[in-house]
């Protein structure tokens, strides 16, 4: 979950954070300059009391949480600001208007995701996938039919990658795999039990996994070190179609898959074109420009 949607909890709270959590979120930039004392100095409190809150969030203290926030900021700031990820076109648009919205919307969707990645979090993610002998792939939603792609492509270079579409099953892959093997789970909410089944298993048995969720923390990230965010702007469920979630982990499906070609290129694309003209002998093409 977002630090802004943690902020703005009122049930848990009680009055003074209540008072501190209104602070925070109009502050946004304006926190980099300010210290837990003062911020109980603006208003009228103890500095523990402010360092407690924070502290109440899931963070060491008031630093941890600023740098977080502030980057969570600067990340919400940049991009979308034109269009709503929810709702991209409205009733009334013509066709070609929502045409090109769609394709600002998947612009916008891959720009954001871009924004989240770092070089460190994706070179572990190929590292381990490189030295895997069996990838598994899970998740609640749909992205699994997305996830085949990612499979057809690391087939023809020599991996091995199963899908589970079945959640019980994947759990028993989770219980009897071998130590060598590894899991990306793909989860957008990250909150999903039968997911954190699967996810809290592997952790048990110190089987590695890639997490692919939004941004904000979440149960899932929690527990793995390797996380790819995608991007995070669109509701769980009021939205047109979840163009956000599907696009972003295409994108990073892909990107994965890439970079592991790129770890031995010429290996790598000597293999898949033999094996491809081997087997697609009879596929043939008038058309210069896609024709061998």
């Amino acid at each position: 979950m977002l630090i802004h949607e943690k902020l703005k909890q009122r049930e848990h709270y009680t009055n003074i954070e209540c008072s501190i959590a209104d602070y925070v979120l109009q502050q946004e930039e304006g926190l980099e300059h300010q210290s837990a004392r003062s911020i109980a100095n603006q208003l009228y409190m103890a500095p523990s009391t402010v360092v407690r809150f924070f502290q109440k969030l899931g963070f060491q203290g008031f630093n941890d949480f600023k740098s977080a926030y502030l980057e969570e900021v600067k990340y919400l700031s940049s991009h979308f600001q034109e269009l709503n990820p929810n709702t991209p076109f409205q009733y009334h648009d013509k066709n070609i208007v929502v045409a090109n919205k769609m394709g600002q919307l998947y612009h916008e969707i891959i720009d954001d995701t871009l924004s989240l990645m770092h070089h460190d979090n994706l070179q572990k993610a190929i590292n381990m996938l490189n030295y895997a002998k069996t990838i598994y792939i899970c998740s609640a939603g749909v992205q699994n039919e997305i996830a085949y792609t990612f499979k057809d492509k690391l087939l023809k270079i020599g991996k091995d990658v199963v899908i589970e579409d079945k959640l019980d099953e994947a759990f028993y892959r989770a219980t009897y795999c071998q130590q060598n093997d590894v899991f990306i789970i793909i989860s957008y909410s990250g909150e999903t039990e039968n997911i954190l089944k699967i996810a809290r298993k592997l952790h048990q048995r110190h089987i590695r996994f890639l997490a692919i969720t939004s941004y904000g923390g979440n149960a899932l990230t929690k527990l793995t070190d390797d996380v790819l965010y995608v991007s995070t702007r669109e509701k769980l469920v009021n939205n047109l179609g979840n163009f956000s979630m599907n696009l972003a982990t295409l994108l990073l499906l892909d990107i994965l898959y890439m970079n592991m070609f790129n770890t031995d290129f010429h290996k790598h694309f000597e293999s898949k074109v033999n094996v491809s003209h081997e087997y697609e002998q009879d596929r043939k093409s008038h058309n210069p420009i896609i024709k061998d």
